[in-house]
């Protein structure tokens, strides 16, 4: 590893190896499987991470109650979430979008919740996204979510963050799968097992090999 591996981004309690700060990575899996528990706790880190939540499939409340189930600390000045339900929150930390269709808008807030972050001197940021794949039931194109997905992962690489997005290679064929991937710098796939679940990683360098329990 080239860079100093105490600036890279950890995952206590997940098989996974610290990843470079700029790291995007595409979490792959059915809903049922655990895929956004894995992806949460990718985005669970210490005192100096901040965490940026987008509530594409359900409210930003609910996802930031999920977050707090997986062992993520609710600090304030340190966690934001984009909502898109299109319902109001009496909260600073929660910036409303009116649907999942409005990418633009979804890009505009989360711009601005990053800059917040930094305003409040927090300077690693965690992003998670849930889910792609809704964001392609209500645009019915690939084009336009596939640009979104190039600007946040740009985005994360150029505050050397780390992102996980969310996406469910069930309800898409493979085509569309391989193009949504090509923005990130890996892929963290995730399926169900008898006893819990399992993840593997491609596409990143010094990452324990085949299907890992979790």
């Amino acid at each position: 590893m080239s860079q100093d591996t105490q600036e890279w981004y950890t995952f206590e309690g997940l098989p996974l190896e610290p990843v470079a700060p700029g790291t995007s990575l595409l979490v792959a899996g059915d809903p049922f499987a655990g895929t956004t528990d894995v992806a949460l706790r990718t985005l669970v880190g210490d005192a100096h991470d901040g965490v940026l939540l987008f509530a594409i499939d359900d409210s930003g409340p609910n996802l930031v109650e999920q977050y707090a189930a997986v062992g993520g600390t609710f600090d304030r000045s340190r966690m934001a979430a984009v909502d898109c339900s299109g319902e109001e929150w009496a909260d600073d930390n929660i910036r409303t979008v009116g649907s999942p269709s409005d990418l633009t808008g979804i890009g505009i807030r989360f711009s601005s919740l990053y800059e917040d972050l930094y305003d409040q001197q927090v300077t690693r940021v965690r992003t998670g996204l849930f889910s792609v794949s809704t964001l392609l039931t209500f645009t019915d194109e690939i084009q336009p979510v596939y640009r979104f997905l190039h600007t946040l992962t740009g985005r994360v690489q150029a505050a050397e963050g780390f992102a996980a997005c969310v996406v469910d290679p069930s309800v898409t064929d493979d085509q569309t799968i391989n193009s949504l991937e090509q923005p990130f710098d890996g892929r963290l796939d995730v399926r169900e097992t008898d006893g819990g679940c399992e993840l593997r990683v491609r596409g990143l360098a010094d990452q324990p090999t085949g299907w890992q329990s979790v």
